[in-house]
């Protein structure tokens, strides 16, 4: 997330939107991050409750993440 401030001195941060893949399915889909560090993200499918946390053991593989007996994927471009 980047913070900004606007022209009236409000600071706003904006979002990060990545697009998750079903590994059930090969969908995609796009969410906007919550929280993120090296191995571990929180996401939301913008216009539902639904929250995804997704993790990783190594930084060199890519974010996994279960909801709703499905399991998505994100791996970050270097």
């Amino acid at each position: 997330q980047q913070t900004i401030r606007s022209q009236y001195g409000r600071i706003s941060r904006i979002m990060e939107t990545i697009t998750l893949t079903c590994t059930n399915n090969d969908r995609t889909k796009d969410a906007d991050v919550l929280e993120k560090n090296d191995k571990y993200m929180k996401v939301q499918v913008p216009g539902t409750q639904l929250f995804i946390e997704l993790f990783r053991d190594d930084v060199n593989i890519p974010y996994t993440g279960r909801t709703a007996g499905l399991e998505f994927e994100w791996e970050p471009k270097n």
